[in-house]
């Protein structure tokens, strides 16, 4: 499916009709469904045939997947929705594709797209957890620093204390 050609053009606009069913949008009203990046990936798999998601370089995704973290999204929700989808294309292929070799096009496409949507979560929590670790370690660094402070005052006051009573006597 590399080429667009007027076949593979006509098989897109098919599975692009199952967009509805898959997403199940009549239950969202005017936003958009979870899960739409990850049909909108799908079908962008198609259209060029997978190369790009088969090196991991679908931007569309890994930007649209980035959003959602950053908008506090976690990693298993992105993964449900991603699962969720692959799930009902499986099923509205099944129906609405009758060719075994149609059928295994897209199924190719939608397991190259959960794929990288899984290995962007992963990297994201990776980075998210060297974050974490390394603000940790600033923090244990502050403490430390704070009870070497919190212990030189401490020596001074007794100083001091120690330096009063010994005048007033």
């Amino acid at each position: 499916m590399g080429d667009m050609t007027e076949d593979s053009a006509e098989f897109i606009d098919r599975v692009r009709v199952l967009r509805d069913e898959v997403l199940a949008t009549a239950e969202h009203g005017d936003r958009d469904p979870p899960g739409a990046e990850v049909f909108e990936a799908l079908l962008r798999a198609l259209q060029i045939g997978g190369d790009s998601l088969a090196s991991g370089l679908d931007l569309g995704l890994h930007d649209a997947v980035t959003r959602r973290l950053a908008w506090g999204d976690s990693e298993e929700v992105l993964l449900a929705d991603a699962e969720m989808v692959f799930d009902r294309i499986m099923t509205a292929t099944e129906r609405a594709f009758r060719e075994p070799a149609d059928r295994m096009v897209i199924v190719e496409a939608a397991t190259q797209v959960a794929v990288t949507v899984a290995r962007v979560v992963s990297l994201a929590a990776v980075q998210r957890a060297a974050r974490d670790r390394a603000a940790r370690l600033r923090e244990e660094m502050a403490q430390r620093q704070l009870k070497d402070v919190i212990g030189k005052q401490r020596a001074s006051l007794m100083r001091l204390e120690y330096e009063t009573r010994t005048d007033q006597e």
